[in-house]
């Protein structure tokens, strides 16, 4: 082999040297222990940025586009009901009248109830001026009259209608399931229902102009 100084043939001796290969053993945590300068990390945290915008976009459309479905979903069964209330509303007047009247004096009666089972609870002596105006209704000359109460109201009657040593011309029937402040008088040609239901129906049939047997 040939001397390696006939090869390069330096000038100099001081202006060689020998080369030598780069260390092998770097460590793992030297290899990843890279910085980067301030203008990598400006562009870095940019395509960061961008990266997240993109997948926000992405999911916004997403939710847009599911919400939108929803949305179009609930106005298309909104109009199908509304569609089937005109229908309804459509519906022959006469019919409909008589529903809606139906239903208003069930909702009367409900609530009138109420009120007069509140007021004669709280004046229970009403009973007596609703017998006095029903015996009156019958003619002076009537006999065996039979007058039918609740118990409570018959003990009222008693009382207040019926003096020791007085004969009248009519007897009381007890009768629990009369509601209290009504009585049904009968006679042998006659008979008056004062019930509370009854005069609460004449009421009404009266307001609505026609006659209805409700109960």
């Amino acid at each position: 082999m040939k001397n390696m100084s006939k090869i390069f043939n330096c000038e100099v001796e001081s202006d060689c040297r020998p080369w030598r290969a780069p260390a092998l053993d770097v460590s793992e945590e030297e290899v990843f222990d890279y910085k980067l300068t301030e203008p990598e990390k400006l562009t870095h945290r940019s395509q960061q940025q961008k990266i997240r915008q993109q997948a926000y976009e992405k999911s916004y459309a997403k939710g847009y586009m599911e919400g939108l479905e929803k949305g179009q979903r609930e106005i298309r069964e909104q109009v199908a009901y509304l569609n089937t209330l005109l229908a309804t509303l459509a519906m022959p007047l006469p019919d409909m009248d008589e529903q809606l009247v139906d239903e208003m004096v069930q909702l009367c009666m409900a609530v009138v109830k109420q009120m007069v089972r509140r007021e004669l609870k709280a004046s229970p002596g009403e009973i007596v001026a609703v017998v006095k105006e029903a015996l009156t209704a019958l003619p002076s000359d009537t006999v065996d009259v039979t007058l039918e109460l609740h118990p409570d109201d018959a003990e009222l009657i008693r009382k207040a209608l019926m003096e020791p040593g007085r004969d009248t011309n009519w007897r009381m029937v007890e009768d629990p399931v009369l509601t209290r402040g009504g009585c049904r008088v009968k006679t042998s040609a006659s008979r008056i229902d004062a019930t509370v239901e009854n005069r609460l129906n004449a009421v009404i049939a009266n307001i609505m102009g026609g006659e209805r047997d409700h109960d």
